[in-house]
């Protein structure tokens, strides 16, 4: 099961957001500077007594990221550190957090109809648990909110990538697999395509 917790935000006088943490704990998968994000996407993660929680934008708050004042991959921070601001987003808006889960990637070029699922962290993905045994999903096979998709290894501690979230549908079909096995990720980054069933 993975947990989440909403980010700590301050509006700006500009129309714009700090983002801040809502506790003490290591934090990691900061977004971008440049990036767009919206309500319900995840930016980053906070390690808290050897428990990840996924940090979420929460409801009303979207934008470009600026300022981002954490520049390491993990950083110890205070309840309530400025993590990032983000500036007023001008144009379309930012679709909600298609998935819980990113990494690199552009999903441009995907085939009419599918989604993307994206990772959720910087790491090295692993498609099956150990060499020998089966991936965790292949080409064809059908997923339910909460399977596994893999492995996500990150700062010596193995984290399981779950199909589901805002924006994906209670079932789909897997129709590609991005990711090669034991291979880097970014967060963004498609690991799996996937249509709605």
């Amino acid at each position: 099961m993975t947990l989440t917790i909403d980010a700590l935000v301050d509006a700006r006088p500009d129309g714009g957001w700090d983002v801040r943490s809502p506790g003490v704990g290591v934090y990691r998968g900061r977004p971008r500077a440049g990036s767009r994000r919206g309500a319900g996407d995840q930016i980053g993660t906070l390690a808290v007594l050897n428990r990840a929680l996924d940090l979420i934008l929460p409801v009303g708050v979207e934008g470009i990221v600026t300022d981002v004042t954490i520049l390491d991959r993990a950083v110890p921070i205070e309840y309530g550190q400025t993590l990032f601001t983000l500036a007023p987003a001008v144009g379309a808006p930012v679709a909600s957090g298609q998935t819980r889960t990113r990494a690199t990637g552009d999903p441009a070029g995907l085939p009419e109809g599918t989604m993307p699922v994206t990772c959720p962290i910087d790491g090295i993905f692993y498609r099956r648990s150990t060499p020998a045994s089966a991936p965790f999903v292949a080409v064809g096979d059908t997923v339910e909110t909460g399977r596994t998709l893999g492995l996500i290894e990150a700062m010596k501690s193995f984290n399981a990538v779950a199909y589901g979230g805002p924006g994906l549908p209670e079932r789909a079909v897997i129709v590609e697999v991005r990711a090669g096995d034991a291979t880097e990720v970014r967060q963004g980054a498609v690991l799996v395509v996937i249509r709605p069933v």
